[in-house]
């Protein structure tokens, strides 16, 4: 143990920081103010919250910490924030996005897993990887029927011309027959000479000589009548079309059954890669529920850099930045120091070797009182000794008597009145 000689000696906060947001932006609100206290926020801590995923309870769709709930839970810790309302828009909307999948798909995964595999796995005999393997031969037969039907009437050529034939057969046939009958009677008065009598005046009566005899005449008649119809119409039309664009119909058969072959390939391909992850659903669909559950973390944290908060407890000693004010990322808005453990910085000629972990004795008059003060620390750095014997030292103390600090912060010693012990 020996007595070192005091050539400087300061104090320095051991955690200081000067903090910043990670995004540019305008200062939206400041909540604190010099000398006021800053609450130590674990980052880690609530990171590792959100990356667990946690849900509502009794309602696995629904994420917890929208940009309401992440403002509840830092609002203790909060020193100032930026402007964020698209964050917390988008933040929002990823939240409901995830709620609507989850109901969609993920809230059903097993009955969804079991009618993939029904309808797409290449083992089930009805299913569309079958059904394309079927659709293609079928295009192939019909592809060489109609290549057979073209070769054997000759149609292989340049068409240039076509007939279209409309033959037309009407055929209508009618009858109708009436028949008719009337009967007529006529009766006539004659005298005895034969003359027809005339009739009676109105209101009058004939008056005769019935003594005399009087003729009857009575005539009859009857008819009968019948028509009936007949007819047939036969057509025969022939049209003939030419068109100045030909066609060569049995290479059109066989371009666009090649077509639909590249189109069925392409489809039994995008088939075969698609059943690729059958048997490992149930993972891929928990692989796609984490993917966007990891785009809502990243728009939680993204909200989360717009709030100004401090990884260590201390006193805001600077501020930087007002209300209204640009902001860049980095660039510092607060400074909050913690006065605590103190750092004491010292160059001291001292003739011995002084080691890290040496105990550091310093005895002073703090402000010129009659009443010394002692504060013994460690060293955490040292470096010199040379010939002169000048040291570089750092000595870390405690700082705190009766819950309150001894030396403030950038306290420089008087060397006349300051003991170092080392």
């Amino acid at each position: 143990m020996g007595t070192a000689k005091v050539v400087s000696l300061s104090v320095r906060p051991l955690e200081i920081s000067h903090l910043c947001f990670e995004v540019d932006g305008i200062l939206g609100e400041s909540k604190t103010e010099l000398g006021a206290p800053a609450v130590a926020f674990d980052f880690a801590a609530f990171y590792a919250i959100l990356g667990a995923v946690p849900a509502v309870t009794g309602d696995p769709s629904r994420l917890l910490y929208n940009f309401s709930e992440i403002q509840a839970f830092v609002s203790q810790f909060s020193l100032a924030a930026l402007r964020a309302e698209a964050g917390k828009a988008f933040l929002n909307k990823a939240i409901n996005a995830r709620q609507n999948a989850y109901f969609a798909k993920y809230a059903n995964a097993t009955d969804i897993i079991l009618r993939m595999n029904k309808y797409y796995s290449p083992s089930v005999g009805d299913s569309k990887p079958t059904r394309l393997e079927i659709l293609s031969a079928i295009a192939n037969q019909q592809a060489a029927d109609l290549k057979t039907a073209y070769v054997n009437t000759g149609r292989l050529g340049v068409v240039k011309t076509t007939e279209s034939v409309l033959n037309s057969r009407t055929y209508s046939q009618g009858k109708s027959t009436e028949t008719g009958q009337s009967n007529e009677l006529e009766i006539a008065l004659s005298d005895i000479s034969g003359q027809v009598l005339s009739p009676p005046k109105d209101g009058a009566v004939w008056s005769t000589n019935w003594s005399e005899p009087v003729g009857v005449t009575l005539e009859e008649g009857t008819n009968l009548d019948t028509t009936g119809s007949k007819g047939r119409a036969f057509e025969h039309q022939k049209i003939v079309n030419t068109d100045y664009a030909y066609r060569i119909p049995y290479f059109e058969s066989q371009a666009q059954n090649e077509r639909a072959q590249i189109s069925l390939i392409d489809q039994q391909f995008s088939q075969f890669m698609f059943g690729q992850n059958l048997p490992n659903l149930e993972q891929v669909f928990k692989n796609e529920l984490n993917s966007i559950d990891s785009d809502v973390y990243r728009l939680q944290i993204a909200f989360l850099n717009t709030i100004l908060i401090s990884p260590i407890r201390g006193t805001v000693t600077g501020i930087y930045k007002n209300p209204g004010d640009a902001v860049k990322a980095g660039e510092p808005v607060i400074r909050v120091e913690n006065s605590e453990v103190i750092l004491l910085v010292a160059t001291l000629i001292y003739a011995a070797r002084i080691s890290i972990g040496s105990v550091v004795t310093v005895k002073t008059g703090l402000f010129d009182s009659s009443t010394s003060q002692l504060i013994i620390g460690r060293v955490v750095a040292a470096r010199g000794g040379s010939e002169d014997n000048q040291w570089e030292v750092i000595v870390r103390c405690d700082n705190t008597s009766g819950g309150h600090p001894i030396f403030p912060l950038g306290y420089h010693f008087d060397y006349d009145d300051t003991t170092v012990t080392i």
